[in-house]
């Protein structure tokens, strides 16, 4: 049967992760952890997200199928920039869909392997981008963990929506500001709904209202900063609508409305790789 984890994007045998480090202890069970990697710059991970990672035996990721039959993670790519030994990694096939039912699907075959580990008292980490308890794919696991009695701990992070505002140099709120968060929205109907209601309203992954973005932006004139692969290479922030036209509006992009952000006259600097 095949593994459903990928040693460092590689087939991996299926009782792969429960091998492949130190050897197992039978004293006490392992504990598993959900590690937060922060945006993507390697440098904005936690001290602690660090410490837990080194002494982690097996450090899992997220990953994507991509075109050329291989698994794209974002997750692995900040993990080997931390320099963490190889051979701990396994990727973990994780479909990206807005309904969480079809999305979930390959969680239990994902966490039966990672309960295998922590029963043979290893310590497992579950590397999460942004943090991992804010729309994680590591949550399911969190939960699973819970009902089967595995000791688990989170270590929070650095969401990308505050990285964004920070590289931009502007506040995402102030005083008595209230801030909504949505995620995988819908439709535009919904943002515009949460900048009606006022405050500071965050959109992330806006890859499933890219055809609709631009042309609501550029009706409603709701000041704006837009932002993809904050701190990763090809970074791109922008509060001008021409610049944002032409771009592809790729998952890991997000989108601030706010009357923080500067008015469609004042476009910020952006940077571009």
């Amino acid at each position: 049967m095949g593994s459903i984890f990928s040693h460092s994007g590689m087939p991996a045998a299926m009782g792969a992760i429960g091998n492949s480090a130190a050897p197992a202890r039978d004293d006490a069970q392992g504990v598993l952890y959900g590690v937060s990697l922060g945006p993507g710059e390697p440098e904005l991970i936690t001290l602690k997200a660090l410490r837990i990672l080194e002494r982690s035996e097996v450090i899992c990721c997220p990953g994507t199928p991509d075109r050329m039959g291989g698994m794209a993670s974002l997750a692995l790519d900040i993990l080997r920039a931390l320099g963490l030994p190889e051979s701990r990694f396994r990727v973990m096939a994780v479909p990206m869909f807005r309904n969480p039912e079809i999305a979930g699907k390959k969680y239990p075959e994902h966490f039966s392997a990672i309960a295998g580990a922590c029963r043979e008292g290893k310590t497992v980490a579950v590397a999460s981008v942004g943090d991992a308890g804010f729309f994680s794919t590591f949550t399911p696991f969190m939960q699973m963990a819970a009902r089967e009695g595995i000791m688990c701990r989170v270590v929070a992070g650095v969401p990308a929506f505050l990285a964004a505002g920070a590289a931009a140099c502007i506040p995402l709120a102030l005083h008595d500001d209230r801030v909504t968060v949505v995620a995988m929205a819908a439709g535009t109907e919904e943002l515009e709904r949460a900048v009606q209601a006022g405050g500071t309203v965050v959109v992330m992954k806006l890859s499933t209202i890219r055809k609709e973005l631009v042309p609501w932006l550029e009706r409603s004139g709701h000041p704006f900063l837009y932002a993809e692969k904050v701190g990763m290479p090809g970074e791109f922030i922008t509060s001008d609508i021409r610049q944002l036209r032409r771009r592809s509006i790729p998952y890991f992009s997000l989108l601030i409305c706010s009357r923080h952000c500067p008015q469609p006259a004042q476009n910020i600097e952006h940077k571009e790789a």
